[in-house]
């Protein structure tokens, strides 16, 4: 089983704080989820492996502490970097943080909310952020996308063009592309969501925050995996816990995650674990033999920044 979305921060001094908003919060602080942290909550856990996820709300767009964690596990962790897409240097940033070990990219729309956002596509569709795109083709490395749902419909639209001009860059789409999947269609996103399934290098990652979400709702996890495995392939379908962001301990997260595929075959149940995360991040191939792992006793508190239900998710 792979995470493939665990926000790292550390207290390490060697690793300044620079949030774009000003602050960091209190639980960040006073209880960092460390890349030591993370692995022995992976054990303990049952996971073999994790995607490091720049925590950009706490680093901006240094992602010395991914990467440097990455480079002293290179057996457990892969670094995915965030980039701001729109600066002039960003694809000489790109390769700067692939030298340096990184597997993939992550573009977010600056400002992370309603309110301090960039409104349209140009975050990822620009032509600043095409000549990203052209670079992490080049070096072979996966793009992600953290939609919001204020830009989602936008963003979604414009998706389809640019995943074209690079057909084999493999996209993500965190948290489902913040389409709420949870009960019959028409789904608020669903439908852009959906037309992006004939895009054969566009994924989906569904984290423990689309969970939270859902169960408010009074649906269970296992609808939105068979939801999304139904429509793209279990192939094109990975799990994260966003641990750091999501609120809950690690054992809950793991847990919460091999329930939501219980309802799946052998196969596609270890594909959406871990099996899809190794083919794109570089991972050793995981056994499909369909069993979910050990169980085990999380080795102390972790909690996230906030609910999952507290407006716009920034991680």
């Amino acid at each position: 089983m792979i995470d493939s979305h665990a926000h790292l921060v550390t207290d390490d001094p060697a690793y300044p704080y620079d949030p774009p908003g000003g602050t960091v919060s209190d639980a960040v602080r006073h209880d960092p989820m460390t890349a030591e942290r993370l692995l022995a909550a992976l054990d303990a856990n049952g996971l073999s492996a994790a995607v490091a996820v720049q925590r950009a709300h706490v680093y901006g767009y240094d992602n010395s502490y991914v990467v440097d964690a990455a480079a002293r596990h290179p057996d457990r962790l892969r670094a995915m970097c965030v980039i701001d897409a729109r600066a002039s240097d960003a694809a000489k940033t790109v390769r700067r943080w692939a030298e340096r070990g990184a597997v993939a990219m992550r573009l977010t729309s600056p400002g992370g909310d309603q309110h301090g956002g960039t409104p349209g596509a140009g975050w990822f569709a620009g032509p600043a952020a095409l000549e990203v795109w052209r670079q992490v083709s080049e070096l072979g490395l996966s793009m992600c996308l953290h939609l919001y749902r204020w830009n989602r419909d936008e963003s979604l639209r414009a998706l389809p063009a640019v995943a074209r001009a690079f057909p084999g860059t493999p996209v993500v789409l965190d948290h489902v592309a913040s389409v709420e999947a949870h009960r019959a269609e028409p789904v608020p996103g669903a439908a852009g969501l959906l037309a992006l399934a004939d895009l054969p290098q566009v994924h989906v990652k569904v984290t423990t925050l689309n969970f939270a979400r859902i169960s408010a709702a009074g649906v269970a996890p296992p609808v939105i995996v068979e939801w999304l495995v139904s429509r793209f392939g279990a192939e094109r379908v990975l799990w994260g816990s966003d641990v750091t962001q999501t609120a809950g301990t690690y054992a809950d997260m793991a847990r919460i995650a091999r329930e939501s595929v219980a309802g799946l075959p052998a196969r596609d149940a270890a594909l959406v674990l871990g099996g899809t995360a190794a083919a794109l991040y570089g991972f050793p191939p995981l056994p499909q033999t369909g069993e979910p792992g050990p169980q085990a006793a999380e080795p102390g508190p972790q909690a996230g920044e906030g609910g999952a239900e507290a407006g716009e998710h920034a991680g």
